[in-house]
């Protein structure tokens, strides 16, 4: 499966490409939090910030529109996407259950090549308190 890579400090994130309507280019967002293309996003467009999830303060130049079957598009806004990557399913790995709290947005882990840990994301789960 097909993952686009987001950098999170000296965390990466892999969002899964199947959850992803489209990327939002670096120029087509501001610093203020407000897309710059509203016909992109539409008026009612959900912002999610990725590092404010994480406990961070970072600027969010690049957003990802996520495929969740509601009224409101969810812009899942993150600091940067490094690379689209191809994760074969058996490289990942399920996390113990000690990660089922505050951690549950989270589907797996595995290794790129590089040897960087890649933790794998569930959109769904994250957009889950943002529904209509």
């Amino acid at each position: 499966m097909r993952y686009f890579i987001c950098a999170l400090g000296e965390i990466s994130l892999g969002i899964p490409a199947e959850q992803v309507e489209h990327i939002i280019p670096a120029d087509k967002t501001l610093a203020d939090k407000t897309p710059a293309d509203e016909n992109e996003t539409g008026n009612d467009a959900v912002k999610i910030f990725l590092p404010e999830l994480f406990g961070q303060k970072a600027e969010t130049p690049h957003g990802l529109i996520l495929k969740t079957g509601h009224r409101n598009k969810k812009i899942l806004l993150t600091p940067r996407i490094e690379i689209d990557l191809e994760i074969p399913d058996e490289k990942i790995k399920k996390l113990p259950e000690s990660f089922t709290g505050i951690y549950s947005c989270f589907t797996g882990a595995c290794f790129a090549d590089s040897g960087k840990m890649i933790f794998i994301i569930n959109a769904e789960k994250i957009t889950e308190n943002y529904n209509d």
